[in-house]
């Protein structure tokens, strides 16, 4: 990341970061005055970010894009996140995300826990710019791509339909929190409060997703959180570039990333094979100073021979492309594929 002028590392950050390409990135840093590649989220913009990147659902592991995102558009007060069309085969990602992320409160007859989906996210609108976020009480916007206007409308309905179906009432139109809503999170100040202070670590994270696919090549990339943090599992294949180094090395670049300490808990790699094609296991932690929020990043390259034609057919399911296959799962793809077409 060293090479070239401070245009040209910067967009060569960007690019990795977001997924968007580099001369897409000169042209964005060069449209204004000089600004930071991978801007930084203010409180509420991050608190929103961090909702859409825990309800993009980090256990579903089989996408064209690790974590379902092609690529992301980084703005001071917005971000555009293009979704990919499904997981797995027929089910549409943007459905999921929007089923589990828009917020709703249960009216039926059962004992509710309290409001469904994530509390103070809103239904802004939607336009050929795609769907557009925000959180109550604020200015806050995020922007999901991907799907047509019109498949968006479908999707809507098909959220409303199953609200009505298991008796849920939509909270995601009210201009400001619904008393469902503040009764929820006035059970519990403390823990809300520190959610929303730890919020920067995701939306940071989000903001870096593309990562996961421009300078390392995980056939299965899943995150959950872990208290007030995030623990990720990277899985490659044997032979496979496992490439740790360049992800840590953006993820808390000293100028541009997110401010962690990182530590290496442990690496197994070795520059042999002199372990007979074992799996192997490297894991870093990832702190911010003086406050919690930990992010843990779990490698692990399989054992030589280990038969991944299950996950190489969920991916190519998901609409994964040969390039990318290429790259992450290199000996399947090249037993599967005529060398012609590799």
């Amino acid at each position: 990341m060293s090479h070239g002028n401070a245009l040209t590392q910067k967009a060569r950050y960007r690019a990795h970061c977001t997924g968007t390409g580099h001369q897409d990135s000169v042209r964005h840093l060069k449209s204004g005055p000089p600004q930071h590649p991978v801007p930084h989220a203010d409180r509420d913009q991050a608190r929103l970010e961090a909702a859409v990147f825990e309800r993009l659902d980090g256990t579903i592991d089989y996408c064209a894009h690790p974590a379902g995102v092609a690529q992301v558009h980084p703005e001071p007060g917005h971000l555009t996140v293009a979704l990919d069309p499904e997981f797995a085969s027929g089910h549409s990602l943007p459905e999921h995300t929007l089923g589990i992320l828009l917020p709703t409160q249960y009216t039926g007859p059962e004992e509710s826990e309290g409001p469904g989906g994530i509390i103070g996210v809103r239904l802004r609108g939607i336009d050929t710019a795609g769907l557009h976020l925000g959180y109550a009480g604020t200015d806050a916007h995020v922007t999901l791509t991907g799907p047509t206007p019109q498949q968006w409308h479908t999707i809507l309905d098909n959220q409303l339909r199953a609200c009505r179906d298991h008796h849920l009432t939509p909270l995601w139109d009210a201009p400001d929190l619904t008393p469902a809503e503040t009764a929820h999170t006035a059970a519990d100040t403390t823990w809300h409060d520190e959610r929303a202070d730890s919020a920067w670590i995701a939306s940071g994270l989000l903001r870096r997703i593309g990562l996961l696919h421009t300078v390392t090549t995980p056939y299965s990339a899943r995150y959950w959180p872990h208290g007030l943090g995030w623990k990720f599992e990277l899985r490659y294949e044997h032979g496979a570039p496992v490439d740790h180094d360049a992800l840590l090395e953006h993820l808390v670049h000293p100028k541009w990333g997110i401010p962690l300490e990182m530590t290496r808990d442990s690496c197994a790699c070795k520059t042999c094979d002199c372990d007979r094609g074992a799996e192997r296991n490297c894991s870093y932690t990832l702190t911010p100073q003086g406050d919690h929020g930990e992010v843990v990043i779990h490698f692990r390259r399989d054992r030589a021979g280990r038969d991944v034609s299950d996950e190489y057919g969920r991916l190519v399911a998901a609409g994964a492309g040969a390039e990318w296959l290429q790259q992450a799962l290199p000996s399947h793809h090249h037993r599967l594929t005529p060398a012609s077409a590799a």
